[in-house]
């Protein structure tokens, strides 16, 4: 079972669901381990016989969960889930409904009100090392090797010499069904050459100006497909802050993958792993509570920089520096930490090193941070 399952099961009593995420994921696996696959409907609007069911309203009402996998692909999606609840609460039914999908169900889901006041959303990533210690009882030094390797994807964590081709199979799938199936975009080896060249940038500012350049296209082209990669959970966007600092920047965005492994270098798959443990941790509050988290990133003027601020509706939480290795502590933590005195802030490295807190700096590992700080 996964961090998310005990939440899921409170909230089926509520609501129906929306469970998106990135494709391999595991969100087809939880749901029917929810409450045992001999108790859930589940029917996936890619299979032909499972289609006709849908189309005919003829499943089994008789089950604990009904699931709908891919039904966003159906155009009246929308209409007939409001139906099924609408008549699920004046029949007093209590036939749960979850809806898994990756790309197009989390796009969709945000056009249009149909479904306004109906649902709980929530979203599922790959495991970070806080998730990883409860499924495997290997070292943790094996469990940063194959976060590193698989970049947390549940079946390839647990088969790691199965890593490349499952990634293959996934990206493949991303451009040849998702994207094909979202977008108008034709050229699908302009926008593979584009994930090349994000491959290399991991953790830098993007300009699209430069990638353009590089793609022979132009700036409003590469904005367009990069926005296409964040629908598609291949990439996500950490923005600069900058409130109430009056020197800071309001510049580029930096990109990471939903996938750590998918970085050509061991510093950006390590900063990658970092920030999608931060994106999980803030998504994973988001979806339980309704609070609002958000990632940023800082780099002032005079070129102080910090890699992660994470906001807690709309004031600081936490603010951390990533390292490879233990130094001595990056100048824009202690130009922040005077300016902002309600957070806590973290120099966290991949190696293991003496935990300490220095002038209010934590300094200690990213096993021993997740270990105590990321909670689910």
């Amino acid at each position: 079972m996964r961090y998310l399952s005990k939440f899921l099961k409170n909230d089926l009593a509520k609501k129906m669901l929306l469970l998106s995420g990135p494709r391999q994921v595991g969100k087809t696996t939880l749901s029917k381990q929810l409450f045992g696959a001999e108790n859930c409907e589940y029917l996936n609007w890619d299979i032909l016989k499972h289609r006709q069911i849908i189309k005919s309203e003829s499943w089994n009402q008789g089950k604990e969960l009904l699931i709908f996998d891919e039904i966003h692909k159906l155009k009246t999606w929308k209409n007939l889930l409001k139906g099924i609840v609408d008549e699920k609460i004046d029949q007093k039914s209590k036939q749960k409904i979850l809806v898994t999908g990756s790309a197009k169900l989390e796009t969709f889901r945000k056009s249009g009100d149909a479904l306004t006041g109906r649902y709980f959303h929530y979203r599922i990533y790959p495991f970070d090392y806080a998730e990883a210690l409860m499924y495997t009882k290997i070292t943790p030094t094996e469990i940063l090797e194959r976060l590193q390797i698989t970049g947390g994807f549940p079946e390839a964590f647990f088969n790691p010499s199965d890593a490349n081709r499952l990634r293959k199979n996934r990206i493949e799938q991303v451009f040849q069904e998702d994207l094909r199936e979202l977008s108008k975009i034709q050229s699908i080896k302009n926008i593979s050459f584009l994930v090349e060249l994000l491959r290399d940038r991991v953790g830098g500012l993007i300009n699209y100006a430069n990638l353009a350049r590089d793609l022979d296209v132009s700036p409003p082209t590469v904005k367009s497909w990069i926005q296409h990669l964040e629908r598609l959970y291949l990439i996500f966007a950490v923005s600069p802050y900058s409130k109430k600092l009056e020197r800071s920047l309001k510049k580029d965005k930096k990109y990471f993958f939903y996938d750590c492994s998918l970085s050509n270098s061991d510093g950006g798959k390590f900063e990658n792993l970092v920030a999608m443990t931060l994106l999980k941790f803030c998504h994973f509050n988001e979806d339980v509570t309704g609070e609002n988290w958000k990632l940023f990133y800082f780099r002032d003027k005079e070129k102080r920089e910090v890699d992660f601020i994470i906001e807690r509706n709309n004031a600081p939480y936490w603010v951390i520096e990533v390292k490879m290795k233990q130094e001595i502590f990056n100048k824009g933590l202690h130009y922040l930490k005077e300016r902002m005195r309600q957070a806590d802030f973290f120099q966290i490295s991949l190696e293991s090193c003496p935990e300490e807190k220095i002038q209010g700096i934590h300094k200690l590992s990213y096993a021993v941070f997740s270990e105590r700080f990321i909670k689910y």
